[in-house]
C-alpha cells in the first residue's frame, strides 16, 4: 500500500550490498551513492529522535541506499512476480470486473504497478533490514524527513515484532491482511506525526503532506478504481485512527500489546471498540465447481470484509478527502456495518461461462435486511444475471445473505441447482 505521503509498506529490495560506513554517525549510518555527508547526518538526526517517540530500542543493522526509478521499477516487478503466482492477478481482475469493481478495459496488474511506481518515495524491507529511498535525492527537507521518520518506525517494528515472520501470506485472506497492514502503517503513521509535531511546526507537516501529492499524482488517484484507492488509503488513514484509539487505552504500551494479538478484520479497525472481542464468523463454502461439473474450476477465493464490502455497496461514489489534495474519503456505509463474515468464490466454466458465489453473514436481521437491499441495488446494474437472497450454503449462519452473479440465466440456474437452491 502507498500512504498519503507516498510512503510504501515493506517491499522487497534485491541488491543490498552495504555502502561505506559514515564514521561520525552514532547509528552506523551508511552513505549511499547520491548522498552527501550533510544529508546522511540529517537522516541520522531524524532516526535518533524517532525511537524515543515510539518507546522502542534503536533498530540495529539497518542499511541505507538510494535507488534510481528504473531500478525501482525492475525490483517492483520482481517482487510482484514473487508475491503473486501466475494467473492470480488475472483471476482477481476477472472477479472484480464481474462484481463491478473494475471496468472491463481496466488492467489490474498495470494499475497496481503504476500506483507504486508513481507514489513510492521510500520503503523498508524487513527481510534485508534495508531502508531505500527512491532517487534522485538532492536534499533531506521537511517532506523527506517525515518519510524517513515513518520508514524508520517500520525498522523499529521489525526489530520488536518481526514484520516478515508474522506477515499474513495467504492471498485469500484480504480482509485480515488489510487489518494487519492497518496496524503496521497506523503505528508508523502515528509515530511519524508524533515526531513531526515534536520536531517541526504543524504548518510544515501539513505543507509537506500537501506538497507530496503532485498534480500528476492527483490525476492518477482520481482515475484509480475505488477499490484500489481504498486499499491504498485504509492502512494509513483508518490504521492511524485505530492506533490512536488503542493509545487511548494506555498509550504505546497498549499498542505493543496489540502487536501480540493483532486485529483480524477491517471491522475491528473501523470500529476499535469491537477489538479484540468481536471476531468474524468463519465461512467455508462447499465445492461449487465440483458440483457444477468437470468443465468448471474455481479461479479465485476471498474474504472481502467490511471495508471492501463498503466500497462495493457505495458503487464507486466518492467524496472529499480529509487531506485537500487527495480524492476519496472515509467510507463506512451503513449497509456494510454489522458485517459478521463472508466468503466469495469466482468460477470459470466452458465457452466463457462464469459465476461468482458470495456468502455473507450479518450480526442481526436488520443488518441482514440492509445489506440485502443494498446488494440488490448494486447487482441490478451489473451485466449478466444475479440474485441476492437469504440462503445459507455454508450452514449454521445466523443472518445470511447469498449473492450470486453469473454470465447468463442458464449459468445462474445451473449454480442454483448445484447448490440445491430453488431458482
Amino acid at each position: 500500500m502507498v500512504s498519503i505521503l507516498g510512503i510504501a509498506t515493506p517491499m522487497a529490495a534485491q541488491d543490498t550490498s552495504p555502502a561505506p560506513e559514515v564514521d561520525a554517525s552514532p547509528l552506523a549510518l551508511y552513505l549511499p551513492d547520491g548522498f552527501t555527508r550533510k544529508m546522511a547526518d540529517r537522516v541520522a538526526t531524524v532516526i535518533e529522535a524517532v525511537h524515543p517517540v515510539r518507546g522502542l530500542p534503536p533498530a540495529a543493522g539497518v542499511q541505507y541506499r538510494v535507488i534510481e526509478p528504473g531500478d525501482f521499477r525492475a525490483e517492483l516487478e520482481a517482487l510482484f512476480r514473487e508475491e503473486f503466482p501466475d494467473g492470480y492477478i488475472e483471476a482477481e481482475d476477472d472477479a472484480f470486473t464481474r462484481l463491478g469493481l473494475l471496468e472491463p478495459d481496466e488492467d489490474l496488474e498495470q494499475l497496481i504497478l503504476g500506483i507504486y511506481e508513481s507514489q513510492v518515495l521510500a520503503y523498508y524491507e524487513p527481510r534485508t533490514t534495508t531502508f531505500s529511498i527512491v532517487g534522485p535525492v538532492d536534499k533531506i527537507g521537511a517532506m523527506e524527513s517525515i518519510v524517513v521518520a515513518h520508514e524508520y518506525a517500520h525498522a523499529l517494528q521489525d526489530q520488536a515484532f518481526d514484520l516478515e515472520g508474522n506477515r499474513i501470506k495467504d492471498l485469500d485472506q484480504a480482509d485480515a491482511t488489510l487489518a494487519q497492514q492497518a496496524l503496521v502503517e497506523g503505528d508508523a503513521t502515528q509515530v511519524m506525526f508524533d515526531w513531526a509535531i515534536r520536531e517541526r511546526a504543524l504548518g510544515d507537516v501539513l505543507s509537506a503532506s500537501n506538497d507530496a501529492v503532485t498534480p500528476a499524482d492527483e490525476k492518477l488517484l482520481k482515475r484509480m478504481p475505488s477499490i484500489l484507492r481504498r486499499q491504498l488509503e485504509f492502512p494509513y488513514l483508518e490504521g492511524a485512527a485505530f492506533v490512536n484509539a488503542i493509545r487511548g487505552r494506555g498509550d504505546w504500551a497498549a499498542v505493543d500489546e496489540v502487536w501480540g494479538s493483532q486485529p483480524v478484520s477491517t471491522e475491528q479497525v473501523l470500529h476499535p471498540e469491537l477489538y479484540p472481542g468481536e471476531e468474524p464468523v468463519e465461512i467455508s463454502l462447499p465445492d461449487v465447481a465440483a458440483a457444477m461439473g468437470p468443465d468448471w474450476a474455481s479461479s479465485y477465493e476471498q474474504t472481502f470484509g467490511e471495508m471492501q464490502i463498503g466500497v462495493w455497496v457505495e458503487k464507486g461514489r466518492q467524496g472529499k478527502s480529509f487531506f485537500a489534495n487527495l480524492v476519496g474519503r472515509f467510507l463506512q456505509p451503513d449497509a456494510a456495518a454489522g458485517w459478521g463474515g463472508d466468503r466469495l468464490v469466482s468460477l470459470d466454466g466452458p465457452d466463457g461461462a462464469w459465476a461468482v458465489i458470495w456468502q455473507t453473514d450479518w450480526d442481526s436481521e436488520d443488518d441482514q435486511r440492509e445489506f440485502r437491499k443494498a446488494a440488490r441495488d448494486v447487482i441490478k446494474e451489473l451485466p449478466g444475471t444475479h440474485s441476492a437472497t437469504d440462503a445459507d450454503i455454508a450452514g449454521g449462519l445466523s443472518s445470511p445473505v447469498l449473492v450470486l452473479v453469473a454470465d447468463s440465466e442458464g449459468t445462474l440456474s445451473a449454480v442454483n441447482s448445484a447448490l440445491g437452491l430453488d431458482p
